[in-house]
């Protein structure tokens, strides 16, 4: 699997962290502990000093601040609506309108992410640029090696596995019926790989330039925005390619919703719940952002 962008990565290692938990306590630790994991991964992939971090760290306290009192609110809203369409039942209607309300969310966190690297990129020194230039270039050495070994019908059956234990992790155990399901949709989702590779190395070869150059946190910043923000200038076959993919993740929860027993509905409404609280919680003034997936049968009316 192709390596994700050094900024995105930062927003990962904090909320991978925090959604793969449950229950509050351990959601709060990771999310708590934010500044620690997200300084952690930056000093080892950017090979920072321990002054540079320093001096970020008023960058970092400040967005993380901003993001407890800002996008919580859009996750606990989020995973509100998605427990209302689970309890409801998913369909084409409230798939339609999660899938565009997480690519919304993506879009919030890549912000996120954007705002507290960019400072960092900003500060490297010359031997920072070239070592962050050589590990992007060993990254897509490894990325073509493994594109030229690609085995179509076992990666079929990888991303298939892939899903289902991403589905299991939610609602316990699948059946056979219910694997079925999740090979069947799988198989038809768009292979991306080449296409991301080829894309991501061009917009890394053209960050690396900007910071040869000086470019300044402005530039960057305005940069990284419209690569990972905006997607301004996204590949056509990639931006219909993550339609399609967003047809076949709504398209799964529809087919997979109906065939879930009362023990797999109970995990997953309350993995939800429990998500849902967690965000609520963790803000010093607990609120929801406004809800958008509402529906003429009543999706906001169920508790």
């Amino acid at each position: 699997m192709p390596s994700a962008s050094a900024p995105i990565r930062l927003a990962v290692t904090l909320f991978a962290a925090v959604l793969t938990l449950a229950g509050c306590s351990r959601v709060g630790i990771a999310y708590n502990t934010a500044d620690l994991l997200v300084k952690g991964y930056a000093k080892d992939y950017l090979n920072l000093e321990g002054a540079q971090l320093s001096g970020w760290d008023s960058v970092l306290d400040a967005e993380l601040a901003r993001h407890r009192a800002e996008e919580l609110p859009y996750l606990a809203a989020f995973f509100d609506q998605l427990l209302k369409a689970s309890r409801l039942g998913f369909d084409e209607r409230n798939m339609t309108c999660l899938t565009g309300e997480f690519r919304s969310l993506y879009r919030r966190q890549a912000r996120f992410a954007v705002t507290v690297t960019a400072p960092l990129l900003a500060e490297l020194s010359p031997s920072q640029i070239e070592r962050l230039s050589r590990r992007f270039q060993d990254e897509a050495a490894e990325d073509r090696a493994e594109l030229a070994m690609r085995n179509r019908t076992k990666e079929r059956e990888r991303r298939a596995r892939r899903y289902v234990s991403s589905v299991e992790d939610w609602t316990g155990p699948l059946d056979a019926e219910q694997r079925a399901i999740v090979a069947d949709v799988t198989s038809r989702m768009p292979d991306t790989q080449s296409d991301v590779v080829e894309y991501r190395g061009r917009k890394r070869g053209q960050l690396i330039g900007l910071l040869r150059a000086n470019a300044g946190e402005a530039r960057i910043k305005s940069f990284l925005t419209e690569w990972l923000v905006d997607f301004k200038d996204l590949p056509a076959t990639l931006d219909r390619d993550g339609e399609v993919l967003g047809e076949r993740i709504a398209e799964l929860f529809i087919r997979l919703g109906p065939t879930l027993d009362e023990r797999q509905r109970e995990r997953l409404d309350n993995r939800l719940r429990n998500l849902r609280d967690d965000f609520m919680r963790l803000q010093k003034q607990p609120r929801m952002a406004p809800r958008t997936c509402g529906t003429p049968t009543g999706l906001h009316a169920v508790a």
